[in-house]
C-alpha cells in the first residue's frame, strides 16, 4: 500500500513508527527471534496503521523454513478427545509426508503459543477446541500459512477454515431416540460456558423432542470437564419420580447423571434413560454401557491436516465449515425403542 506521499510503505517506515530497528521489525513481522510480546504488538500495530503489506514485500520468497511441518495446538493432552485427535492427525500427516508437532496452550499468560509456533515456522497450524484471540490470529496470519480451527468453541463465520461434526444433527438423533423410548419427561445437561457446539447440540435435541412429543425440555447447567454431581441435577432427575430421558452434551456429564441415578436409587435405563456425546472409549465399558453420539474424531483431525495441505496450494478469502457426520451408538443406557433393530452391543 502507498502512503500519503504516494510511495510504497517500506519495512523501514514500520520500524521508525514502532521505534525499533529494521531487523527487529522484520523479526517481529515474520515471527523469528526472541522478542517480547510488547515489541511484537508495537510493530504489528505500526504495520497495520501504515498499511504495510508483507505479501508485497516478500512476494516470491518461501513462506516457511520447513515446508513439511504442521503444528497442532491443543488446550490439554492425555484425555480421550485429544488422544483420538492426535492419532488421526498423526496418521494423516504421515500419509501426506508432513511431520506433526504438538503444542500446548499453557495457563501462563507470559508464555504465548503463537510465538512458539512462529519460531518453528511450520507449513500450517491446526487449532483444536481453543479459540485464539484477535491478537494471536494477527500474529499467525503474519506467517502467511494456512490456519484451520478444529471443532472451534465459537463460530469463525467464514473468516477461518474449520472442521467439526454435525452437532445439531447429533443432538436431534439423541432426542428422537429418547422420545421413541417413551420417557415421561426430558432433561438436557449442557456445559458452561455455552460454546457453539453445545448450543447446536441443545437446539437439535429440543427440536427432536418438540417434533416427537411437543413437551418442554428442562436444562441443567454443568461443566465440560470434571462434571460435578449438583443439587440441580439431583432435583431434575428426582422430580415427581416419573421416568426421564436425559441428553448430556458430552460423556463426562453423562457419567455425572449415572452418579445421580445411583445416589437416588433410580435404575438406568428404566427410570432414567441417558445419552451422551463423544462416545469415549469408556462409554462401552460403563454399567450399563452408555448410549452416545459418536464424533468421528480421528477423521476430523485427518481432514484438518488434509485441509492444511489443500490451502497451501491456493488461498481463499472466506471458508465454509466442513462437517463430518456424527452417529448415534445405541447401548443399554436407554430403553429399547419399539420397532427398531437393537445393535449387538446392547
Amino acid at each position: 500500500m502507498d502512503d500519503k506521499r504516494g510511495r510504497a510503505v517500506t519495512l523501514r517506515d514500520v520500524a521508525e513508527a514502532a521505534g525499533v530497528s529494521v531487523a527487529t521489525a522484520s523479526r517481529a513481522l515474520t515471527g523469528r527471534g526472541d522478542l517480547s510480546r510488547r515489541t511484537r504488538e508495537r510493530v504489528a500495530v505500526a504495520a497495520r496503521e501504515l498499511g504495510y503489506d508483507r505479501a508485497d514485500a516478500t512476494r516470491g520468497r518461501p513462506t516457511t523454513l520447513d515446508p513439511r511441518l504442521i503444528e497442532f495446538v491443543l488446550g490439554s493432552f492425555d484425555d480421550a478427545w485429544t488422544n483420538a485427535m492426535t492419532t488421526g492427525a498423526r496418521e494423516a500427516a504421515f500419509r501426506l509426508g508432513f511431520d506433526l508437532v504438538l503444542t500446548l496452550e499453557r495457563a501462563d499468560p507470559t508464555d504465548d503459543w503463537p510465538t512458539r509456533v512462529a519460531t518453528r515456522r511450520p507449513s500450517g497450524v491446526i487449532i483444536g477446541i481453543i479459540r485464539p484471540t484477535t491478537r494471536q490470529l494477527d500474529e499467525l496470519r503474519g506467517l502467511r500459512i494456512p490456519i484451520v480451527l478444529l471443532e472451534p468453541r465459537s463460530d469463525p463465520e467464514g473468516a477461518l477454515a474449520s472442521v467439526g461434526t454435525t452437532d445439531w444433527q447429533g443432538g436431534y438423533d439423541a432426542g428422537a431416540h429418547l422420545a421413541g423410548a417413551g420417557y415421561d419427561r426430558y432433561v438436557i445437561v449442557t456445559g458452561e460456558p455455552r460454546y457453539r457446539f453445545g448450543r447446536a447440540r441443545e437446539e437439535g435435541f429440543r427440536q427432536a423432542i418438540a417434533d416427537a412429543t411437543g413437551k418442554e425440555v428442562t436444562r441443567i447447567n454443568s461443566e465440560w470437564t470434571d462434571a460435578p454431581l449438583t443439587e440441580g441435577m439431583l432435583r431434575a432427575i428426582a422430580e415427581d419420580r416419573r421416568s426421564v430421558g436425559v441428553f448430556a452434551c458430552n460423556d463426562e456429564m453423562a457419567f455425572a447423571v449415572y452418579r445421580a441415578a445411583a445416589q437416588l436409587g433410580r435404575s438406568i435405563p428404566d427410570d432414567i434413560g441417558v445419552v451422551g456425546f463423544n462416545d469415549e472409549p469408556r462409554a462401552a465399558h460403563a454399567h450399563p454401557p452408555l448410549t452416545s453420539v459418536r464424533q468421528p474424531l480421528r477423521e476430523m483431525a485427518a481432514r484438518a491436516v488434509e485441509l492444511v495441505a489443500e490451502l497451501r496450494r491456493h488461498e481463499d478469502d472466506s471458508f465454509e465449515r466442513i462437517e463430518l457426520p456424527s452417529e448415534l451408538i445405541v447401548r443399554r443406557s436407554t430403553r429399547v425403542v419399539p420397532g427398531k433393530d437393537n445393535p449387538a452391543e446392547r
